[in-house]
């Protein structure tokens, strides 16, 4: 059953101006909320944004660990390079980039015109020089397929699946291969191979690139990929990481760069369709309702959006009452709509940065513990706080305490 109808929303909700709903494609989402939501309207909507190429994922390893041991900025700094080697190596293999990189994963895309050989021993050529030069790792997916290409993002449900195997399922210095795009290898080529096993049924077999021929022709010379950051953000990042033994730089990160936050992450449900078509179209309209549902209620909170993506939302408040206050509104305004969500909330420190057009970017434990909360322990329907959010929130007999293990360390948490 479909999760959207524009009968369930007000009427003119959908009529988005591009500053509330920045990064979307407004005119394609008002047309098909205006008009017939049918397969010809949809086939003919997404026709010229469809796509046929490779796509590459990556995502860190171990992120959750590090953030025992080791400082916020001293994180992002370390995530930084393995993206900078990314999107040299794979400029240089002929892939491109798009839209904006998110702090720890990234996404390129490889035309027809690029042979999968290539693209395959590129691969194995980049995990060299990461694992020999950079001390955190990162996991790849790739996979051949259709996909639509709309504000700088990859929409459908194979983006969707390629970059799912890259967050959830990869490890350190994997590279994950789908069957679409071992198909496209020649019958004679020479890399080792062997079946992923434990993948879920949903996102298929998956084979990894053990071993093969490295690409020893590429110079890797564009280290500059889509930041999700601004530019003196990068600089004192980069700055950072050649300086990691003098302490007052890091003093002069922390105080310009860290505060105390409380952090909402919703995830809704997503949108169920047999038409690939009518579920990106659907899709994209619940995201703009989302992003102008969270705008509304964030009034008069003193919180802020983050950024609206997919199915996500990611929100700040100065503290976790307001957190939660936000975080059961938004939840019956969408159960309102038909449509459930789950939520997970954390408090602590974060670092929060220009990333330009008056817009700001956090990261830190916070947000990574709201996101497992939420989408690794979480039920639809339910919101998920930390002991630590849940202490400054003065309700305690409307929580139910729970335990969870996240990454194998233990966290006290509660539903409500």
């Amino acid at each position: 059953m479909a999760k959207f109808s524009p009968d369930r929303f007000p009427a003119g909700f959908f009529d988005l101006s591009q500053d509330i709903a920045s990064g979307f494609p407004v005119e394609v989402i008002a047309r098909w909320t205006r008009g017939r939501q049918d397969v010809e309207t949809a086939l003919e909507l997404l026709d010229p944004f469809r796509v046929q190429c490779t796509v590459v994922s990556t995502d860190s390893a171990g992120l959750t660990n590090l953030t025992r041991s080791r400082g916020l900025i001293e994180i992002l700094s370390l995530i930084n390079r393995p993206k900078e080697l990314v999107h040299a190596w794979g400029t240089a293999a002929g892939g491109a980039s798009n839209g904006v990189w998110a702090a720890d994963n990234t996404q390129m895309f490889f035309p027809l015109t690029v042979p999968p050989t290539r693209i395959a021993s590129m691969l194995l050529s980049l995990m060299d020089q990461i694992a020999a030069s950079c001390e955190l790792r990162i996991g790849a997916a790739v996979h051949y397929g259709s996909f639509f290409l709309l504000s700088g993002g990859f929409h459908g449900t194979e983006a969707d699946r390629v970059e799912c195997i890259a967050e959830d399922w990869t490890r350190a210095g994997e590279v994950l291969l789908t069957p679409e795009f071992t198909r496209m290898l020649p019958d004679e080529h020479s890399f080792s191979l062997a079946p992923r096993l434990g993948l879920p049924a949903e996102l298929g077999p998956a084979l990894r690139l053990l071993d093969g021929p490295r690409a020893e022709d590429l110079v890797p010379v564009d280290y500059r990929y889509p930041l999700p950051y601004s530019q003196g953000f990068y600089e004192d990042l980069k700055r950072c990481a050649e300086n990691f033994a003098t302490e007052a730089v890091m003093d002069e990160m922390r105080s310009k760069y860290s505060q105390r936050r409380a952090v909402v992450l919703i995830e809704r449900e997503r949108e169920e369709s047999e038409v690939a078509e009518i579920a990106v179209l659907n899709e994209l309209a619940l995201s703009a309702a989302m992003k102008r549902m969270g705008v509304e209620l964030l009034r008069d909170t003193g919180g802020q959006e983050i950024k609206t993506a997919g199915p996500l939302g990611i929100y700040s408040f100065h503290g976790a009452s307001e957190a939660l206050g936000f975080a059961r509104r938004f939840r019956q305004a969408f159960l309102d709509q038909g449509i459930e969500s789950r939520i997970g909330i954390d408090e602590g420190e974060v670092l929060v940065f220009d990333i330009g057009g008056g817009l700001v970017d956090i990261a830190g434990g916070p947000v990574n513990l709201a996101s497992k909360l939420a989408q690794d322990h979480g039920a639809f329907g339910r919101i998920y706080l930390t002991a630590e959010a849940a202490s400054g929130c003065g309700d305690g007999g409307q929580f139910t305490p729970m335990r969870i293990e996240i990454s194998g360390v233990r966290v006290d948490a509660v539903s409500a």
